[in-house]
Parts: structure tokens; sequence; C-alpha cells
């Protein structure tokens, strides 16, 4: 018992550190690049680049890690990661930045499944409700930590590419030293997007949704910050808000949710966030404080719909359908993510800076409107058939075998 809770804490601890690093290279790198003078549409297709490798990654990992196993795997990614960043140093090439992008996204998405295949199988299955929420609330601290040194340090600095290398090294350290050998992997398995579709709509336009807005938004928030007029540690602090208002109200929304039809929830998280979008683009170079106090409440409210599209969807599924559920899920999520940040790129174009969250306002709005015109067509499931709610990171499609509902026998179809 006390080696497998080690086990665990030395796989959290490693990607905490991770995310660390992870973290500071996603504001740092549009942030770079609109330093450089590059033009809104580069920045979008370097950021797009990252999510595209996420997406490959997420649908290849099993096949990388299954015929080295979990440490040899980490090891492997983790230092191509530490390369990755330090080779930003040496070229200012867009073309050149894409490519490290995406071979990033897709180390990130290989380490996220070697992760939580690995904690799946130290965790108690009893336990991996609390396991998971551990788990997230470590990966959310690395975030924000990572933000937390852009805001006091100089974010526009290159040396951070070089604290970002040490970091994704460091992160080796914990892993390493653990005896855990971790679970075979298995392959991704998923749902047609017809078979999606018909377990749960919402499930799906909302984690697509979600994708479409929350990439963009959070890739693309240093280009907004230097077009307004923000000095960097400002724009880093824009987006640790973002992610401080998630942290505080994703599980109060989770409850919410347990409690009344999910999609009420979904309802008025998309209006708040569709508000607090439109918010920023018509006020928020007006005052600064007012610019944090709108990203802070943008984050509570769009940064929370993934979860509970997650929590939505699997109280209509049957057992066996859980896990391809939530695989197909995050794959809608990534698709998101990789076409949302061109298509933001473009309302930058044609409406400048604020075109960035005109355009999150306007996707958000579809998103609960469409989960209001589901509320007609379909009843929720009786309360007392519900699991409980469980927050489901955007990771990996590995991460579906932490929830304490994978497996559990239910009639909550």
């Amino acid at each position: 018992m006390v080696k497998g809770l080690l086990a665990l804490a030395a796989i959290i601890a490693g990607t905490m550190v991770l995310q660390l690093a992870n973290a500071i290279l996603g504001i740092i790198v549009p942030l770079q690049m609109g330093l450089l003078g590059k033009s809104t549409a580069v920045i979008g297709a370097v950021v797009t680049a990252y999510a595209l490798g996420f997406l490959v990654g997420c649908l290849g990992a099993p096949a990388f890690i299954r015929p080295i196993g979990h440490i040899r795997a980490f090891a492997a990614l983790a230092a191509t990661l530490s390369v990755a960043t330090l080779l930003f140093t040496t070229t200012d090439s867009p073309l050149a930045w894409a490519v490290l992008r995406f071979a990033m996204g897709a180390c990130v998405a290989a380490v996220f499944t070697v992760v939580e295949s690995w904690i799946t199988g130290e965790a108690p299955k009893g336990d991996r409700g609390r396991v998971i929420a551990v788990y997230m609330v470590c990966n959310k601290t690395g975030v924000m930590l990572g933000q937390g040194l852009l805001v006091v340090g100089d974010a526009a600095s290159a040396g951070f590419f070089v604290f970002v290398c040490a970091c994704f090294s460091f992160s080796l350290v914990p892993v390493a030293l653990t005896r855990a050998g971790g679970p075979v992997p298995q392959d991704a398995v998923t749902l047609g997007i017809r078979a999606l579709y018909r377990i749960a709509p919402v499930g799906v336009v909302g984690c697509l949704g979600a994708g479409l807005v929350n990439a963009s938004v959070l890739g693309l928030a240093p280009v907004y910050g230097l077009g307004i007029g923000l000095a960097p540690e400002r724009i880093a602090l824009l987006v640790l808000v973002a992610q401080l208002g998630s942290l505080l109200l994703q599980w109060p929304l989770g409850w919410l949710s347990d409690r009344i039809d999910r999609r009420q929830v979904i309802v008025g998280a998309c209006a708040t966030g569709a508000a607090a979008s439109l918010a920023i683009a018509l006020w928020g170079r007006d005052d600064p404080l007012l610019l944090l106090g709108l990203f802070a409440l943008w984050g509570a409210f769009s940064l929370s719909i993934y979860a509970v599209c997650i929590a939505h969807a699997s109280d209509f599924a049957k057992p066996a359908e859980l896990l391809p559920l939530i695989s197909s899920l995050l794959v809608a999520w990534a698709i998101g993510s990789t076409v949302g940040p061109p298509l933001a790129t473009l309302a930058m174009t044609a409406a400048g800076e604020d075109g960035l969250f005109a355009y999150a306002a306007l996707v958000t709005a579809l998103i609960g409107a469409f989960a209001g015109w589901r509320m007609t067509r379909r009843r929720a499931p009786p309360r007392a058939l519900r699991e409980a709610f469980v927050n489901m990171p955007a990771t990996s499609p590995a991460v579906a075998e932490l929830s304490p509902t994978v497996g559990r026998e239910t009639d909550a179809e």
C-alpha cells in the first residue's frame, strides 16, 4: 500500500513539474513571436501546430508506449521536450517553431497517456475519485505556478526557455526513481461520430466548442495583450487569473450539476462565458483591473464547460460505452483546439485584437443555445441514476480509465 502511494506521489510530482514548464511555454512562444513582429495569422498557425500535435499524440501514444514501457517512454518524451525547448533559442523561423510545437504537442499528449494509464494501474479502484481530484489539483497548481513565475519574472526574456528546459529534465527525477512499471497501455477506443452524437449531442457539441474557444483564447491571449499595449508580465497575469477562476469554480459547478439538469449548468456557464467574452471585447482596453476581473470570470465559466459536458454525456452512456465515450469526447475537444485558432486569427485579422473575444462570445453562445434547445428534446436522467461529478481534464484518452464510473454497473441510460 505504501509503495503504491509513493509511486503515485512520484508520478504526480513529475507531472506537476512538467505542467509548470508546459504552461510557461504556452505563453512565451506566442509572446516572443509577437515581440518579434510576427503576424497574428503566423502566431495562430504555431498555436494550431501544437493542438494538431496533441491530437496526433492522443491517438498514437499507446502504440509508442507499449514496446518500451512507461518509465522509458516518460524519459524519452521528457528528454524530447527538453531538447525541443532549447531549439527555440537557435532560430526565429515560424516554420521551425511550428514544427517544434507540433512535436511538443504530440509529446505532451503521450506523456499524459503514460501518466494517466500509470496512475490507473496504481490507484485503488475505490479511491479513484480522490486520486483524480489530487491529480487535477496538482496539475492546475503546476500550470498556475508556471504562469505566476512569468508574472514576477521577465516574461519576454529568452532565459525562460532555459528554465523550461531544466524543468522538463527535472520532471524525470521523481519518475525515474520509482519502481512502479505501470499497466500495459490499451489502444484508444473511440466511437464513431454518429454513435457519439446519438448518445450525447450536447456532450459532443460542448466538448468541440470548448476546444474551439479555450485553445484559441489561451493560445492567442499574448497576441491580444500585446495588441492593447500590456506589458508581458501583465499578459501572464491575465492567463493566470483565468486559470484561478476555473480552479475555484469547477467543483461548485460540478456539485450543482449533480443536483439539477447538467444542461442547465452548461447553458448558464455558456451564457456567463459569452457575456464575459463580449465585455472583454467591448471594454477590456478601458481599465486594467476590470480586464483582470473579466478574465477571471471568463476562465471560471468557459474553462469549466468541458468537464460538465463529459459528466452530462456519461449520464446517458451504458457501462461498456463509457471509456470509448470519454476518449471520443477528448478527440472532439482536440479537433476543436486544432480548428479554433485559425478561425480566431481570422476574426482578429478582420476586427483587430478584440475580434478574439467577439469570436469566443459567438461560439460560446452557440453552444449554450444548442444545449438549451436539446433540453426541449430529451429529459435528463433521474438524479438517482446519475453518477457524482468527476472533473475529467482534457489530457489524454487514458484519463477515462481513472473515472470511478468506468466499469461500474449502472442503468443510467
